[in-house]
């Protein structure tokens, strides 16, 4: 299981480093908190309240992770965290926050707070420029949870794209250009595509393993600040220009 190898090799950094008493801060923030003011704000998960940010904090060292099922708040030490199940989004959640807190502390990676304010649509352009720039104008490109100021830029860059998403509310609309469709169609769309760009809010609500699964011989790459610690650790490809 992906979560479950990450979360051993990020015990094994805790350890190495003393850590298993340090002790973890975690909050929900509100929309604007998370997010700030960024254009079409009333697309957002988080404006619309289907998701939360839930934020860690680790030696003054911040961590973020979107999810469904947020912890009102939860304060511990690194042992506490280690043990709590992965069984819901809202343990994944607690662990992948606090994770992605501890690699910032440590130097490991970057880029584990989500921007704010105009930062969502520079990050939205500079992803559809790279990807436009490694695939060809005719490639399919799916994207697997739809962040609507990307799907809007990748929908002028690519004539065959799709975008899937668990959202009922956003399912069967179009959005950024482009129908949503159901996840349900995820294993059909993922043989249809050549690439995915993929959320890495996947890692909290369970669907990375199937995804990655499926994806094998495509090209994958994740999106987001979720997904952090994991893409370093586990060697995931990341797009994540303007978080901090």
């Amino acid at each position: 299981m992906i979560l479950e190898e990450f979360k051993e090799r990020w015990w094994r950094r805790i350890k190495e480093n003393g850590l298993e008493n340090a002790m973890v801060t975690l909050t929900r923030l509100n929309p604007e908190e998370a997010v700030g003011k960024p254009v079409h704000a009333e697309e957002f998960a988080l404006i619309k309240g289907r998701e939360v940010m839930v934020q860690a904090e680790v030696e003054g060292f911040s961590g973020q992770a979107f999810t469904d099922d947020p912890p009102t708040q939860y304060k511990g030490d690194m042992k506490s965290i280690y043990d709590i199940t992965l069984d819901t989004n809202k343990g994944r959640s607690i662990l992948v926050a606090t994770a992605n807190a501890t690699y910032k502390y440590l130097g490991l990676v970057t880029n584990t707070v989500h921007c704010r304010d105009v930062g969502p649509s520079a990050c939205a352009e500079r992803i559809a420029q790279h990807l436009a720039s490694t695939l060809p104008p005719e490639g399919k490109l799916l994207m697997i949870g739809f962040q609507p100021a990307i799907a809007n830029q990748l929908s002028k860059k690519f004539k065959n794209f799709r975008v899937t998403d668990m959202d009922p509310f956003n399912v069967g609309q179009v959005k950024g250009g482009v129908m949503i469709e159901s996840y349900e169609v995820n294993r059909e769309a993922i043989n249809w595509s050549d690439a995915i760009l993929a959320t890495g809010s996947t890692l909290v609500n369970g669907s990375i393993e199937e995804i990655v699964r499926l994806s094998r011989g495509k090209k994958l790459i994740f999106y987001g600040v979720t997904i952090a610690s994991a893409a370093y650790e586990l060697a995931l490809p990341r797009l994540c220009f303007s978080s901090f």
